[in-house]
């Protein structure tokens, strides 16, 4: 678990921040500090690995901060102004985030976090295990895999059906199957990928699945055979 700590002066900036942290498993928000002082009297007793840390504030700035800081965790800066970025990086910060700070792009930077080199998962994996992120036009969708019933292939789109929700984005079959897990995902024909979790019957090369009907494709039918048979070989 990757401790984290928030400094900013903005509550909707520790917010955001906040909301991204508790996304990701591997993360684990420790506490939010207003300033630097609350900052500087927090790390004096509770140690962190990893620090969002705003630069322009009140009393102190997070760069005059940085330099007080003898033995600092890794930081990660964050501010609106992109003029700070280079002083930024002469203080080995691990990223530079600009607001409003997007989620991939924060996804990114903790990726960056040198604590993550002993650990035998990235961050990326952890996230992967638990939902998947979807852009459909402008808008982006968290999609928690387990709701994802199946997904159709409309030439260089996909529909995404998923319980009480259906996503259209502009991705190949290929490309969403490559992005899925598959031990938890199968393609069952050119146009099909199926959650195995939710089929609900199987009967010659039609898959159900509460209201919808899948055909199952002739070169996909051994491999979903084989799958199956494992879950066969698993049941007393």
């Amino acid at each position: 678990m990757i401790r984290c700590l928030i400094v900013d002066d903005e509550p909707l900036a520790r917010r955001v921040i906040e909301n991204y942290i508790a996304r990701l498993p591997s993360l684990e928000l420790m506490h939010q500090c207003a300033n630097a002082i609350e900052a500087a009297a927090y790390l004096h007793t509770h140690p962190v690995d990893v620090m969002f840390l705003d630069i322009k504030m009140p009393e102190m700035t997070g760069l005059d901060f940085l330099k007080t800081l003898t033995h600092p965790p890794q930081v990660i800066m964050t501010t609106a102004y992109s003029e700070y970025a280079l002083e930024g990086y002469d203080y080995s910060v691990t990223d530079y985030l600009l607001k409003p700070i997007a989620f991939d792009r924060f996804l990114k930077a903790v990726n960056k976090i040198r604590f993550l080199e002993s650990n035998t998962e990235t961050i990326d994996e952890s996230l992967n295990e638990t939902f998947i992120l979807l852009r459909e036009d402008k808008i982006e969708h968290q999609v928690q895999l387990s709701k994802i019933q199946y997904i159709e292939g409309c030439g260089n789109f996909v529909r995404i059906f998923t319980v009480g929700q259906e996503i259209i984005v502009s991705e190949t079959m290929t490309h969403m199957q490559s992005r899925l897990p598959d031990d938890q995902f199968i393609r069952v024909h050119k146009s099909f990928i199926v959650s195995l979790v939710h089929i609900n019957q199987i009967e010659g090369n039609i898959i159900r699945m509460s209201d919808k009907t899948i055909p199952i494709g002739r070169t996909y039918k051994i491999h979903l055979e084989s799958i199956l048979q494992k879950y066969r070989a698993k049941s007393p």
